[in-house]
């Protein structure tokens, strides 16, 4: 299915209400915000019938929840960049351009990675419902379970996985909008309308919250990581605190599912880890170690290995080890898919020198 972003007609015959009302389509590259202004009928259709029968551009697999002409694959498939600014694409057909790292000046993946390479091998990202079909292995979510890490790893209402149940993108089994209920469109009422970003630092728990990750803090990329720079990309929030319960922090919002990841199992919080850490900021260890060569002789944030910060009012273009070099799950791996094992961010299984392990751990390049 074709991405939605290109289509700005105003379906003759509708109501002329629409006319007056605001439909999201997302922002404008470089906008600073999550959406703009356009015709309703860009994403809705009052009775899914025009001249007697569906339009060819909407989804023959409708009608939608909430009038929608297509579902949430529906609108973000495609090849990035999207034309006009328009929806972010997590699913390319084709294949996305990744190279070594997806960040270089020709990648067309964004922040999450592209389900693409998950419909070919489990092991390369999330298997979503409705992009690709269940774990052929796994029943339940690696590490699913309560650890004493940032969240509780378990489902809400539930305390367990229910057998047979597929990750979705949104509701209680997904990451996007609320948690408390399975519809999908309902867990993300109100966040495709909302001018929320960039610097979404108190999160209000709607789907108005970073990324529509109900609970999370963050700065906003406009351009949602498509060839990300020290100066431009996502200011992910992380707390210095391997056992803390602080929900805002994007590890958290993995610990719902893989919370056994996330204890540090040592009660202490220090080395020797039994797991690697998140939560745990870089600029714990002494001034010259091997961490604090991250980012180069100028400290540059890097978006190969992404860190975190505390404070994520603003973009931080270079790293003090002072709350900024927290390091989260997503430091390694990528949240919709990788061409990688694991949803690596690059080729660990394929590097005898573990790849870009050494943006860290430099002296183990």
């Amino acid at each position: 299915m074709a991405g939605r972003a290109g289509n700005k007609r105003l379906r003759p015959g509708l109501c002329p209400l629409l006319l007056l009302l605001l439909c999201l389509v997302f922002g404008h590259p470089g906008s600073g915000r999550t959406v703009v202004s356009g015709p309703c009928s860009d994403c809705h259709t009052m009775h899914y019938s025009q001249n007697g029968g569906a339009l060819s551009d909407w989804d023959p697999n409708g009608p939608h929840d909430a009038l929608l002409t297509h579902d949430c694959l529906g609108c973000h498939t495609g090849t990035n960049p999207a034309p006009g600014g328009g929806a972010p694409y997590v699913f390319d057909p084709n294949g996305p351009v990744y190279g070594d790292t997806g960040t270089g000046p020709t990648a067309t993946t964004l922040a999450g990675g592209d389900f693409f390479w998950v419909t070919g091998n489990d092991n390369r990202g999330h298997n979503v419902s409705g992009v690709t079909a269940a774990d052929a292995t796994l029943s339940t979510p690696p590490g699913f379970g309560t650890g004493r890490a940032a969240g509780d790893g378990s489902i809400p209402g539930n305390g367990s996985w229910p057998a047979g149940t597929q990750v979705t993108c949104a509701g209680t089994y997904g990451c996007h909008g609320s948690h408390s209920g399975q519809n999908q469109t309902g867990a993300l009422r109100g966040g495709h309308h909302a001018l929320s970003g960039p610097a979404i630092t108190s999160p209000q728990n709607s789907a108005a919250d970073y990324r529509m990750l109900v609970g999370i803090a963050g700065y906003e990329d406009p351009d949602r990581e498509l060839r990300p720079l020290a100066s431009r990309h996502n200011q992910y929030k992380g707390i210095d605190s391997p056992e803390s319960a602080d929900t805002t922090t994007i590890s958290s919002l993995c610990a719902r599912c893989h919370g056994l990841f996330h204890d540090d199992v040592t009660d202490s919080g220090a080395s020797p880890w039994l797991r690697h850490p998140v939560n745990y900021d870089l600029g714990n260890t002494p001034a010259n170690s091997e961490y604090r060569a991250y980012g180069g002789s100028g400290n540059l944030y890097d978006v190969v290995t992404p860190v975190a910060a505390a404070d994520v009012a603003q973009v931080v273009t270079s790293v003090t080890f002072n709350d900024d070099t927290i390091i989260t799950c997503i430091s390694c791996h990528r949240a919709h898919g990788s061409p990688f094992f694991k949803s690596l961010r690059w080729d660990y299984r394929g590097s005898v020198t573990g790849g870009y392990c050494g943006n860290c751990h430099s002296t183990k390049n």
